[in-house]
């Protein structure tokens, strides 16, 4: 109907709502710096699961790509791009989070770039700790915000084979 949004609609302002007051807390206030850091938490979990999303849609246009070479067709599929927006399961439940579509479009295409080895889990890494670095800042969050922690733990060397030649 005119001038009613929908729920959806309501749940995605309300979210990027939460993300944009971030910037105007004063971060002296005890209550504010949790606020800040839940948000903070929320966009962590949301890039992490953008990052996941742009490597499986990778994977559905190269599948895509193999077909309309094999057809003949001259349009290619473009890679897609994120709006920012995720669904997060918490402790409270189900809640919707959104990080600004330069961030989100910078993990969708790390993750795609990932799944097409054109970049290296380190290389990833690296670009994923330098906006993580910027997400801080626009927060205003003093909290360390780490992400890709699924492929800092396949990096981490297996120190008990190690261990266990130092020992023979």
């Amino acid at each position: 109907m005119f001038g009613r949004k929908t729920k959806l609609e309501k749940l995605r302002a309300n979210a990027q709502g939460d993300f944009l007051r971030c910037k105007q807390l004063d971060t002296s206030d005890r209550y504010n710096r949790m606020f800040v850091s839940r948000i903070a938490m929320r966009a962590k979990g949301n890039l992490d699961k953008i990052f996941v999303q742009g490597a499986r849609a990778e994977e559905k246009r190269q599948q895509d790509l193999a077909k309309a070479v094999k057809e003949g067709k001259r349009g290619f599929p473009q890679r897609d791009k994120h709006d920012g927006y995720n669904s997060l399961k918490g402790t409270t439940g189900v809640v919707l989070s959104w990080v600004p579509e330069e961030y989100a479009n910078t993990m969708f295409n790390l993750g795609a770039d990932y799944q097409i080895q054109e970049k290296s889990a380190r290389q990833c890494i690296a670009t994923a700790d330098q906006l993580a670095e910027k997400l801080m800042v626009e927060l205003q969050t003093q909290q360390k915000i780490e992400l890709l922690n699924l492929l800092r733990i396949a990096l981490i060397p297996d120190n008990t084979n190690e261990e266990t030649e130092n020992q023979k």
